[in-house]
Formats: C-alpha cells, structure tokens, sequence
C-alpha cells in the first residue's frame, strides 16, 4: 500500500463528471426538449387543419347521401357547412370566380357544380370540387 505525504504528486484523479460538465450536459437537454416542443406544437396545429379539412368533405358527403336516402334536395349555405375556427375560411379558386351562395344536393345523387377552396392558416388551401353529373366529390392541395 502507498503512502502519500503532503506535497506528492502522486495522488490519483477520482473518476466521476464536474459540475460544470453536468450543466453542459443539463443546458443541451434542456434546449434539445425545446425543439421538441415547439415541433410536436406545429405538427398539433398541422393536424388540427388536416381535421378540419376532412370534417368539410365528410360534411359534404353526408349532405349528398342524405339526398339520396331521403329522397329530396338538400341545399345548404356554403357558410353553415360547417362551423369553422375563426381563421378559417371559404374562398374562390379563381379571383374572377365567385364562391357558391348555396350548395344543392338532388335526389338522384347529383349536385350543382362547384368549386370553391378551404383557407387554412399554415396548410394552405384545399380545394373541393363538386361535379354535377357523377355527383363525385373530391378535394385535393392545389399547386402553389
């Protein structure tokens, strides 16, 4: 066994992290949950206009096969579709265009044509098309 006097160098460093490499350590955590947050909100917010997306066609689905089942048109204001969040919006896919008052449904599963783009806060649009022979409803992203 060694014996160790005051002034030898020969004392062994103990293993284990300084307090400083422990607040390293801590502050990049600390930053890297930050991004995390901030990216799990932005993917929420995303999905809550993916939703809202997907409420709007359903809603327009259902009023066509309601038509049908009840046998007799339905018509509905563009507006009362369905109740969007306040930075939400109907609009026209063309400047010149004019978006459709009143949405009809007819017995024989065919609709007024129309056209018309939902406005969303960080998506974009998505436009929605009724045709009016096949009684297709579509939505896709347009192009930017």
């Amino acid at each position: 066994m060694p014996i160790f006097k005051a002034g030898n160098k020969g004392f062994t460093k103990t293993k284990g992290f300084t307090l400083l490499e422990l607040l390293v350590v801590l502050a990049l955590i600390g930053i890297a949950s930050a991004f995390a947050v901030a990216a799990v909100d932005r993917i929420a917010g995303h999905m809550n206009e993916r939703r809202w997306a997907d409420q709007t066609l359903q809603a327009l689905m259902k009023l066509r096969n309601k038509a049908v089942i009840e046998r007799k048109t339905i018509t509905v204001p563009l507006e009362n579709l369905v109740k969007l969040p306040p930075d939400f919006h109907f609009a026209t896919t063309h400047p010149t265009d004019r978006i459709p008052d009143t949405l009809y449904f007819y017995p024989d599963g065919t609709m007024d044509e129309a056209q018309f783009d939902l406005v969303m806060p960080h998506e974009g649009r998505k436009r929605y098309y009724l045709k009016r022979f096949t009684g297709k409803i579509a939505m896709e992203t347009p192009a930017s």
